[in-house]
């Protein structure tokens, strides 16, 4: 299976239209391109990959294991409330 090329892209927030694909060492570029059309009027939004989607396609999983993981990802996450790395609002830090 070869791995997806993730793209960075910018839509139309309206019609969710893709007005923009590019590579994700083009960042810069979308954000200008969204800029600029924001400066005519559109309401667009820039969509980038996130950490577990970079990670998933360059270990050339498939949808149903990219699944399983970011299910996994996400009851972590949810059950690590409480731990160490989470500190209580209620407690002074001394």
């Amino acid at each position: 299976m070869e791995n997806e090329k993730l793209k960075i892209t910018v839509q139309d927030i309206q019609t969710g239209q893709t007005l923009l694909e590019c590579a994700l060492n083009e960042a810069e570029k979308a954000y200008e391109f969204a800029a600029q059309m924001d400066e005519v009027g559109l309401d667009v939004k820039v969509i980038n990959p996130t950490l577990s989607d970079t990670l998933t396609s360059s270990l050339g999983l498939s949808k149903a294991a990219k699944i399983e993981y970011n299910n996994s990802l996400d009851d972590e996450i949810e059950h690590h409330e409480g731990s160490c790395c989470f500190e209580d609002q209620d407690k002074s830090v001394h």
